[in-house]
């Protein structure tokens, strides 16, 4: 790629922007109630103990999430550059920890596209009359079967090993989600900020209808008591606060450069403290309304076949493509049900996928000054984005295959969690700095921003202590989940993990090999 002759002040003024403070709101919404609202907050809300959970879970929201999400929007709305940028401007030998979060986004938009192919599968299926799942549940007599999720949908195979033949219908249903991505997203913010008021607010108007129809189910009830029985002496569970913290993280979806960016497309006096309390709570809520809709289904099934709460399916995939197509394929009007459940699931996907594809772009923009040479040709912005979708398709075909879901799992594991935490952890101890943190307050002075007092606590002196044990936490589950593969995928699966950091200390050394010549010069 070749140099621009803007400067960076000139690509400042040109730079797309959100068109009102509410586009910023529903995108930041959009990307952060991604599928863990529906299958993985709910399932954590019943395993630590019920509404005790929520004790942690909401004190973490406002001592960890609100203030990293104030910091992180704060960064980019002051300066004007998305997160790697900034990093590259200030310390050029730290400039390769500014990239922890893209790549981190690279790996997980691959299998995320993935899931939303699922989702596009069975809403497909949905309009067809009977049910295509439906025999499979019937004929093994009970009330969810895996048979049709695994064997017609995945195809898979019983190994990761074992790859024998690609799945068309799953890449046929990969390549309309990267689709409709690139269309909502070619124009940039701009546009998908827009489309975003549509995309983020939809799928809790569906829920809504969900809920409703939901609690007229008998047994209800009992599903909604086992989401909040309360068990206090959970809370006094450590394993319990590491849980809460995590799903704030991720729901959140700091540290992972998108609010930097998304922030760094916004006016430099709009309102801050207002939106980054408004969003992380209202993004809460929305796990909230997904689990009460979960749960008064699955209360249905317990007492409909009498099989306890604790013995079904309740996390993760199997929650979203098993137990809950079973359910509402043996309500009446099977069909409307799994049409408005799958809408949800393809909503919640799509606004945090072409999150993640604004993300890269927004961050090989920032690295080009906003002019993009590609062998001395210019890419417009609709290149540069259908470039990255045309990436993740040929990358993400391996998914397509009979050993996608493993691939998934495996990706998943090695893919987020010690390069997440280690990115996340670099950021509070770089910006939570009391030199660096003064500088970020007088940026905010100048744009008539104060910065509260609590927030300003939390990034200087409470976030680095969580950060660092949850960090130690998650090399630990990493080293567990190890176990389950053979030496050629723990290799690579740790090359995976750490290749963020690598690419860190890689430009780190050439800075300080460039600096060493200047100076002999």
């Amino acid at each position: 790629m070749l140099p621009s002759n803007k400067s960076l002040e000139e690509y400042q003024e040109e730079r797309m922007k959100f068109t009102n403070s509410w586009t910023f709101m529903m995108t930041a919404l959009g990307f952060a109630a991604g599928f863990g609202s529906v299958w993985r907050f709910p399932y954590l809300v019943f395993k630590n103990g019920g509404g005790t959970f929520l004790i942690p879970y909401f004190l973490l929201v406002f001592t960890l999430a609100i203030p990293l999400f104030f910091l992180e929007v704060g960064l980019g709305q002051t300066k004007g550059m998305g997160f790697a940028h900034l990093i590259a401007s200030e310390k050029p030998k730290l400039a390769g920890f500014g990239f922890i979060g893209i790549i981190i986004a690279s790996y997980v938009s691959t299998y995320y596209n993935l899931i939303m192919a699922y989702s596009f599968r069975f809403l497909w299926d949905s309009f067809k009359y009977p049910l295509p799942w439906l025999e499979s549940v019937i004929n093994e007599e009970q009330p969810f079967s895996k048979s049709y999720f695994y064997g017609e949908i995945l195809q898979i195979s019983d190994s990761i090993t074992n790859i024998n033949e690609i799945v068309w219908s799953l890449l046929i249903a990969y390549m309309v989600s990267l689709t409709i991505v690139y269309l909502i997203i070619k124009e940039g913010v701009g546009t998908s900020g827009k489309i975003a008021i549509v995309t983020a607010t939809s799928p809790y108007i569906l829920l809504m209808i969900l809920l409703i129809r939901g609690l007229m189910l008998e047994g209800s009830s009992e599903g909604i008591y086992y989401l909040f029985k309360p068990d206090f002496v959970k809370l006094f569970n450590p394993s319990v606060w590491v849980d809460a913290a995590n799903q704030v993280i991720f729901q959140m979806n700091v540290g992972l450069a998108i609010l930097c960016l998304y922030g760094s497309y916004r006016k430099k006096d709009d309102n801050l403290p207002n939106f980054s309390y408004a969003i992380p709570i209202i993004t809460s809520l929305c796990g909230m309304l997904a689990g009460l809709v979960v749960f008064s289904y699955i209360g249905h099934v317990s007492v409909r076949f009498n099989i306890p709460i604790d013995e079904l399916p309740l996390s993760g995939p199997d929650l979203a493509f098993v137990l809950y197509p079973a359910i509402l394929a043996q309500m009446p009007m099977p069909n409307l049900w799994c049409i408005l459940f799958f809408c949800v699931l393809v909503l919640l996907g799509v606004d945090t996928q072409f999150g993640f594809v604004d993300l890269i772009a927004g961050t090989i923009e920032d690295a080009c000054l906003g002019e993009v040479f590609l062998f001395g040709y210019k890419l417009t912005v609709q290149q540069v984005r259908l470039g990255i979708c045309i990436a993740l398709g040929i990358l993400g075909s391996i998914y397509c295959t009979d050993i996608g879901f493993y691939l998934l799992e495996f990706v998943d594991l090695y893919g987020t969690t010690i390069s997440f935490m280690g990115g996340l952890l670099f950021e509070v101890y770089y910006f939570g700095n009391p030199k660096r943190f003064s500088k970020f307050k007088k940026d905010l002075e100048q744009c008539n921003i104060q910065i509260p007092a609590f927030i300003e606590f939390s990034i200087v002196k409470l976030c680095h202590f969580t950060v660092v044990i949850l960090l130690i936490i998650s090399v630990i589950q990493q080293i567990r989940g190890s176990l389950n593969y053979d030496g050629f995928f723990i290799v690579f699966g740790w090359f995976i993990s750490l290749l963020p950091f690598l690419w860190a200390l890689i430009i780190y050394i050439q800075q300080m090999f460039c600096l060493f010549f200047q100076e002999k010069k």
